[in-house]
């Protein structure tokens, strides 16, 4: 069926073990819970250890969790557990320095949370001074929904001819009241939410100029609210909408309108509707089609702390360290997706002066 081909990681996961792969995991807030929930119901015990600063924590979950060997210091971690992944999931600010430091113990797998750095520099260099042998992968996991991946499927095989263009949004109501929560960092919305739409249109299009952009703070004092009109190689116009204060989204919702010489796709992380001028194999030899998200993840694993593109984002690392190769997502992938950031950024200051 066309559907398993967007699911590699399943193919022959139960044929393999990866009950000797250790992983530790540095920052125990939301997504690093989240992350070792996700991991140890794959396989149980592959979470070895944490690091986190706070002594309350790291005490208090050491009495309760007797599997799991808790630290507040990264290095004696390191020094104590040989680990074949370790996942960052501090805040952002923290993420150069963290991954400075295991890259430079030698750690050999590295997740970090999205964003992976600050700004494009700090990525780049990371990039240099990582060894062939070292991998970081980012934590882009909208790669991993399978309607995304369905949606690119169709692109990459001019379902709906040559693309003419394109609108896209990512939106949430996270930020509805004054916060100070992102004056350190500099960066708002674009950043922390928006890299996730940023890195998919990079990754289904080749996208390759910034035509305006323009930011608006409403709540804080960095951007809230991004809008950008940006060009492809092909001369397709890609329009985007990102915020972090729209009331009216419960949780995030990231939506990509596709226009094509031959039809078009609408897409979102819960359904893909594809309408076309002809029948496609693809398509199931129609002219229309519309799948939801139980379509998609028969066979997935039931993994249920969060949405499916995490069970099979996690799954793809233990694959690639099983099998020593790059993820999807790994740094150098995510590289264009943080210059892009980085752009984004400077012409908006320039159009909002």
């Amino acid at each position: 069926m066309i559907l398993n081909k967007l699911i590699p990681e399943i193919e022959n996961w139960t044929k393999h073990s990866y009950y000797d792969i250790k992983v530790a995991i540095i920052g125990f807030g939301k997504m690093g819970l989240l992350h070792s929930g996700i991991l140890n119901l794959l396989k149980p015990g592959i979470v070895k250890a944490v690091v986190d600063k706070s002594f309350l924590l790291t005490f208090g979950a050491s009495r309760i969790i007797k599997s799991i060997r808790f630290y507040r210091s990264i290095e004696k971690m390191l020094r104590e557990i040989e680990t074949d992944a370790v996942y960052v999931t501090t805040p952002t600010s923290s993420h150069y320095p963290i991954l400075k430091n295991l890259l430079g113990y030698g750690a050999r797998y590295v997740f970090v949370e999205k964003p992976p750095t600050v700004d494009y520099k700090q990525l780049t260099e990371l990039i240099d001074m990582k060894k062939s042998d070292q991998c970081i992968m980012v934590g882009f996991q909208k790669r991993y929904a399978l309607p995304f991946r369905h949606a690119k499927m169709l692109l990459d095989n001019s379902v709906i001819g040559e693309v003419e263009s394109v609108y896209a949004y990512i939106k949430s109501g996270d930020i509805l009241s004054p916060t100070t929560r992102f004056d350190a960092l500099g960066r708002g919305v674009l950043l922390d939410l928006g890299v996730h739409l940023i890195d998919l249109l990079t990754w289904m299009f080749n996208v390759t100029n910034v035509i305006s952009a323009r930011s608006t703070s409403i709540h804080t004092k960095v951007d809230d609210q991004f809008e950008a009109e940006l060009s492809t190689k092909e001369g397709a116009r890609v329009n985007i909408e990102i915020t972090w204060s729209d009331h009216e989204y419960r949780l995030p919702e990231t939506y990509i309108e596709i226009h094509g010489t031959e039809g078009r796709i609408k897409v979102t992380e819960d359904y893909l509707k594809v309408k076309t001028n002809s029948e496609h194999v693809l398509l199931d030899n129609k002219k229309e089609l519309t799948l939801y998200k139980p379509h998609y993840y028969q066979g997935v694993p039931p993994i249920n702390l969060a949405d499916p593109e995490y069970t099979i984002e996690n799954m793809h690392l233990l694959q690639a360290i099983r099998n020593k190769k790059q993820p999807m997502t790994s740094i150098e992938n995510a590289a264009r997706t943080m210059e892009l950031i980085e752009i984004l950024y400077q012409e908006a200051e320039r159009c909002n002066g």
